[in-house]
């Protein structure tokens, strides 16, 4: 439509210029061509907002049929994860107060990693050791550790240091937990180890233990966690980049902590498909009660944070090798071995599943900024369309009848019967306080929709509700709501919002359906072939 408009426009000013230059002869041919240079530079505009529409792939989306073709997957999966992030996902959150979708944003390289979890005393370090086949990280029924240890398999013994840490080359995302402060950069570090040749532990894989979680009086409560830092964004960073998440009880307290709670609600929202739950140690249980009386006591805990009727797998395990004492176990040890090497399996199988997750978080940030930008807009038309009825009022209210005034006395105002300058600053103060009026009443009009968001979630969307429920879609409201709510809270006026055209959006509806699939075929090569 804008093509043939731009045409319509040149063909009737090329029209009007040719009779014109049959009259009056060398203006005419002057404005022949200033109509055409502007027909032209309409024509070039129009040009250049399409090409700014079109998705311009640097790779060919291929069927599964012509996957051999592509001489490098692993490069090929890697590029279009960048380019999907830095062509669709940074235009956008560049322009949303605060770039509310910066810190999902993935960097390569970047190496599996299994990120493990539990309170203090439930046995992580020691569960560490065994998959590691030395003993490395220290163990003890009091916290032993109070940082975030970093362990990977290398062919000579190093430590490095928070800072050193953060600008690897290998692992560029590190980089990103600078903005945790120097607090956490204290509590960081990395062991490579030289491993004996029996270890479990492959290359290429990195086990992060992290401090056990204890519950804090009320007064370190309030200095982030008590621990001088963000722990839960801190958790939450490794939780979204971890291929595997390993969360670790103790028999002896199965109930959930504090700050475990916190941890399950908040820093794993949305990432079930990643973590394990593990009641750890139960061979320090004497008998079949003592059992399920903790398995009951951490399913019942686990219900209250998990909203769902039935709760995540538990895997029953036990640590070799700890001193027990001397007693006759009445518990099945060995279907516990069965479940530990269960989960040992796992572990040494997240190299396995590393870019299947890349590919899961990718889609998850393209669903979620899908979702923010819809939502966002809603607020943002209905919000201008209010403000603006809201201006016109005030313009009936004061504007026109001054100047209908105004005109109708326009002849006895005039030399000696003008009006005096009270009058005018008298209306002056009417018209300041009426548009005082009209801005509280859109800064509160503001304020309820924020509070109301639900409701533009249901309007937005309710054409999936009518015949499904599509928890889906309520599951990923629950994560994206509050970033909505800051990202309009941010914006000082939510009229002033920058507009995120149609076209972004059905750019990204278009992303999630091809070049996800695509991704997805990437991964199953790369898993075929050996090289995830």
């Amino acid at each position: 439509q804008g093509a043939k408009a731009a045409m319509l426009l040149t063909e009737t000013l090329a029209g009007w210029l040719r009779e014109e230059n049959r009259r009056s002869g060398k203006t005419a041919l002057g404005a022949l061509g200033l109509g055409v240079a502007a027909g032209v530079g309409v024509c070039f505009v129009w040009w250049r907002s399409c090409q700014a529409r079109e998705l311009r792939r640097p790779f060919t989306i291929r069927d599964e049929k012509s996957l051999k073709d592509v001489g490098d997957p692993l490069a090929e999966l890697t590029r279009i994860v960048e380019w999907l992030q830095d062509a669709i996902v940074r235009p956008i959150d560049s322009r949303l107060p605060g770039c509310p979708f910066e810190h999902d944003l993935l960097a390569f390289p970047f190496t599996p990693l299994v990120l493990v979890l539990g309170n203090h005393s439930a046995g992580k370090s020691t569960f560490i050791n065994r998959i590691l086949g030395t003993n490395v990280q220290e163990t003890g029924v009091a916290p032993t550790d109070d940082g975030f240890t970093v362990l990977q398999r290398h062919t000579s013994a190093t430590v490095e240091d928070g800072p050193t840490l953060l600008s690897c080359s290998e692992n560029r995302p590190f980089r990103e937990l600078q903005r945790f402060g120097q607090p956490f950069w204290g509590h960081f570090k990395r062991k490579r180890l030289k491993l004996p040749d029996n270890s479990q532990m492959p290359s290429g894989l990195q086990i992060v233990d992290t401090p056990g979680m204890i519950d804090m009086p009320v007064k370190a409560e309030s200095m982030e966690g008590g621990r001088g830092y963000n722990f839960l964004e801190v958790i939450r960073w490794f939780a979204k980049r971890a291929d595997l998440i390993l969360l670790l009880f103790d028999p002896d307290r199965p109930g959930t902590t504090g700050e475990s709670l916190d941890v399950l609600t908040r820093a794993l929202a949305g990432l079930d498909h990643k973590f394990l739950i593990i009641l750890n140690k139960v061979d320090q249980l004497d008998s079949s009660v003592d059992f399920a009386r903790a398995y009951g006591t951490l399913g019942w805990a686990l219900s209250k944070v998990i909203p769902r009727k039935d709760i995540p797998q538990i895997y029953t395990t036990y640590n070799d090798g700890v001193d027990i004492g001397q007693r006759e176990h009445k518990l099945p040890l060995e279907a516990f071995r069965k479940k530990r090497e269960e989960v040992v399996a796992e572990v040494l199988r997240a190299p396995a599943r590393h870019w299947d997750n890349v590919i899961t978080a990718t889609e998850d940030t393209l669903r979620q900024l899908d979702m923010a930008v819809t939502v966002t807009s809603a607020v943002r038309k209905r919000v201008r369309g209010r403000r603006g009825t809201a201006c016109m009022a005030a313009l009936s209210v004061v504007v026109a009848p001054g100047a209908a005034a105004a005109w109708l006395f326009r002849d006895r105002l005039s030399g000696a019967n003008r009006v005096s300058s009270s009058f005018w600053a008298m209306y002056a103060i009417v018209g300041y306080g009426v548009w005082r009026i009209i801005e509280e009443y859109n800064q509160q009009f503001e304020r309820l929709q924020i509070s109301d968001l639900d409701r533009y979630f249901e309007e937005v969307y309710g054409r999936f509700f009518l015949h499904v429920d599509a928890s889906d879609l309520r599951g990923r409201w629950v994560t994206v709501r509050p970033r909505v709510v800051n990202i309009l809270n941010a914006a000082g006026s939510v009229a002033s919002l920058p507009a995120v055209a149609p076209w972004e959006v059905a750019r990204i509806h278009t992303c999630l359906n091809d070049d996800i699939w695509y991704l997805r075929l990437l991964a199953k090569l790369l898993r075929s072939e050996g090289m995830a």
